[in-house]
């Protein structure tokens, strides 16, 4: 197994973003009962955001999340670091706390704390995003 990290262009990782989104939609309406699972889609369709993001100013895309050491920052710290991206870092902080937390504290995701609040921090992340990398 290979440690290096393949780059991919600005319109895969929307189509990604397209493609969890459109997976994290059809459990919202067809199976409500795991919404935790929509809730992690979320977040995976806002990494894939902010790789976009990341490709089209030619960023080299962390492998983590957050730092592994003082010189290894991960995608979170970037986003809360870089002065670009600061204006998202909370909806993105958000989501990733929301989706560990259904993922691993089991906690319950509701139909309102999906549709008035984590989706809505998907799409400001989304509108911040889109207008910079097309």
């Amino acid at each position: 197994m290979s440690a290096t990290h393949k780059s991919h262009s600005v319109g895969e990782y929307l189509q990604q973003a397209a493609h969890n989104l459109a997976f994290a939609t059809d459990i919202r309406k067809n199976k409500p009962e795991y919404l935790d699972w929509a809730a992690t889609c979320l977040f995976y369709t806002a990494i894939h955001y902010i790789n976009a993001y990341f490709a089209e100013l030619k960023i080299t895309i962390p492998r983590r999340h957050t730092s592994s050491g003082p010189t290894s920052l991960g995608r979170t710290n970037i986003v809360q670091q870089d002065a670009r991206l600061k204006p998202i870092y909370p909806q993105y902080r958000h989501l990733n706390d929301e989706s560990r937390d259904a993922q691993y504290e089991l906690k319950a995701v509701s139909e309102t704390d999906y549709d008035k609040f984590l989706f809505p921090k998907l799409q400001e992340i989304k509108n911040f995003i889109i207008p910079k990398v097309k």
